[in-house]
């Protein structure tokens, strides 16, 4: 009779467990702590690598699509050294967003982050020239960007714009904020010398993380200059601070 009894203790055990979904390895901790908010910070570094990096256009229509579009690593003009993302593409809008994107993760699931963006680029485009549309080196402003959501070139009411509120030429978004200007030291508009450029944000910009825990970085330039543009991005550092 005691045999009997434990018998059928262990099979109401078992079907307990089956009915749980296993073994307790397949349960859920008890009293599991949530994830930790800390700082993040993300760096490309484009002498190493574009892996995982994509280039794309927006900003324009059928009737003014751009030019002689190159996303690719190239070696670095002298005196400088070294490889970078190099991003170039000819204006026909008056208005044209070159940009390159990567997700990354490491963020906490659905957490806020107030991000800061530093970038590093190298530019043969001197300061204070003249050109149609506007100047090839003021009129040219460098974006940084952050998002839940892919970021990607769609059709609106017959123009190719960004899906996300990245801003637009000299102004920032939701998602996105004007850095700078791709102009360099040089005054001489006649003399194209290659200099490293760095800029960084002014300001912090708000973003969330998606349910992975992860955000799209985007860099690129916004040119208003209605002719060729290009720069050579070597390094991008995306600071993230968690808001509690």
């Amino acid at each position: 009779m005691t045999h009997l009894i434990k018998t059928a203790a262990a099979v109401s055990t078992l079907a307990l467990l089956a009915a749980c979904g296993g073994d307790n390895h397949a349960m859920p901790p008890q009293g599991a702590l949530p994830p930790v908010l800390k700082a993040v910070q993300i760096t490309a570094d484009f002498n190493q690598g574009i892996d995982g990096w994509k280039g794309d256009s927006s900003d324009y229509s059928d009737a003014d699509k751009p030019e002689n579009l190159v996303f690719e690593q190239r070696a670095l003009s002298a005196p400088l050294s070294g490889k970078g993302y190099y991003v170039a593409g000819t204006n026909r809008s008056d208005d044209l967003f070159l940009y390159v994107k990567k997700q990354f993760g490491g963020f906490v699931p659905s957490a806020s982050y107030k991000v800061t963006f530093t970038v590093k680029f190298a530019t043969d485009v001197p300061t204070g020239c003249m050109g149609v549309g506007g100047s090839p080196g003021e009129s040219v402003w460098v974006v940084g960007a952050a998002s839940d959501i892919e970021p990607k070139s769609v059709i609106n009411n017959g123009r190719n714009e960004l899906n996300i509120d990245r801003g637009n030429q000299g102004g920032g978004g939701k998602a996105g904020q004007v850095l700078g200007t791709i102009g360099n030291s040089v005054p001489d508009c006649g003399k194209a010398v290659f200099e490293s450029k760095t800029l960084k944000s002014k300001e912090a910009l708000t973003v969330k993380a998606d349910a992975e825990g992860k955000l799209w970085l985007v860099v690129g330039i916004d040119s208003g200059f209605e002719s060729a543009s290009h720069l050579t991005f070597q390094s991008v550092v995306l600071d993230a601070e968690p808001v509690k």
